[in-house]
């Protein structure tokens, strides 16, 4: 038998009362599990194969591993009465799914995405200023970090003036930009730099207050990543797309 620590990210129906599950663990990273019987009423481990659940899984060994026990640490229930921060944990989950190969540990990004849960479900901050800490760190992780705090050319202050490569996400002045380059506001590449400055703990609300960037910046940032992830990793995290649309209303 093997024990994980791990978070529920997706999963799939299987057959008439079974599930796939797509588990995001401290110790192996993403693996896939069979669950029998839970879509039964009353099924003992129906928690197990809830959105977002973090427990202790006892798994079966092989190929395809079956769950054969689970020890419930958090639901993060919250999240479900709140639907900006519920898409928001969503674009989480779907990052790690998309990005990360299975079996293969990767114990920093799984403790800031059990951060972000906790910050979603029990914090203060916006959940759009929470989403972007964590999609700049999550860059960092799998290898695709912007480059921030100056001309990437001649790294002076940027100015008024700021032009983004998203083939290599560095930003340069007016006078070294290139043929391709975007320009962005300069409140947008602020924030990107004041976010990826917040270290390995997610803002709280008074940190995101003291800020001072509207909301509309928030999301521009955030789209701003989204663009960037297509370029440079060729995916897109479609409930990003969906979480944006949710400001729309």
């Amino acid at each position: 038998m093997l024990k994980v620590n791990a978070l529920m990210i997706k999963s799939v129906d299987y057959a008439e009362n079974d599930k796939i599950l797509s588990l995001f663990s401290l110790e192996q990273g993403v693996i896939s599990a069979k669950i029998r019987g839970v879509k039964k009423a009353g099924a003992k481990l129906k928690f197990a194969a809830e959105p977002f659940c973090f427990a202790e899984y006892v798994l079966t060994e092989g190929n395809l591993k079956s769950v054969t026990g689970a020890s419930l640490n958090d639901s993060f229930y919250p999240l479900r009465e709140n639907l900006f921060r519920y898409y928001a944990a969503g674009v989480a989950a779907e990052f790690v799914k998309k990005f990360c190969p299975e079996n293969l540990p990767h114990a920093p990004l799984f403790l800031k995405t059990v951060r972000l849960l906790k910050e979603l479900s029990y914090g203060t901050a916006p959940a759009c200023g929470a989403l972007l800490w964590y999609l700049l760190s999550a860059l960092g992780e799998i290898g695709y970090s912007l480059t921030l705090g100056g001309c990437a050319a001649c790294g002076e202050d940027l100015p008024r003036r700021v032009f983004f490569d998203f083939a290599s996400g560095c930003a340069y002045c007016e006078n070294c930009r290139r043929e391709g380059d975007t320009e962005i506001s300069a409140a947008t590449y602020a924030l990107l730099c004041a976010a990826k400055m917040q270290g390995e703990e997610p803002p709280s609300g008074e940190e995101c207050a003291a800020l001072g960037y509207a909301e509309n910046i928030y999301l521009r940032a955030l789209a701003l990543l989204g663009r960037y992830l297509r370029t440079v990793a060729g995916g897109e995290v479609k409930s990003l797309k969906e979480f944006l649309r949710l400001y729309e209303f």
